[in-house]
């Protein structure tokens, strides 16, 4: 009986062993590749024909060149 509780206390030790070398190689290998990898697979996945407007640290609007042309339109008042 004392050999099988030893047993599965070395097997959850193990684990969480595992688990904690597991969870160090992850945070590594974040810190030492390059950042904003989630950005990139978002760009990946927009649809065709989707516009997307970027902003920059001054607030005005970045629209890339390859994407067509961004037209500004206003409202116009029908009820005269």
């Amino acid at each position: 009986m004392l050999a099988v509780f030893l047993y599965f206390v070395n097997l959850i030790r193990t684990l969480l062993i595992l688990v904690v070398v597991f969870l160090l190689v992850r945070w590594i290998v974040k810190l030492l590749t390059p950042g904003n990898t989630n950005r990139d697979k978002h760009k990946e996945e927009k649809n065709e024909g989707e516009t997307t407007v970027h902003f920059n640290k001054k607030g005005e609007k970045i629209i890339d060149k390859d994407k067509g042309e961004y037209v500004d339109f206003e409202e116009v008042d029908d009820s005269k």
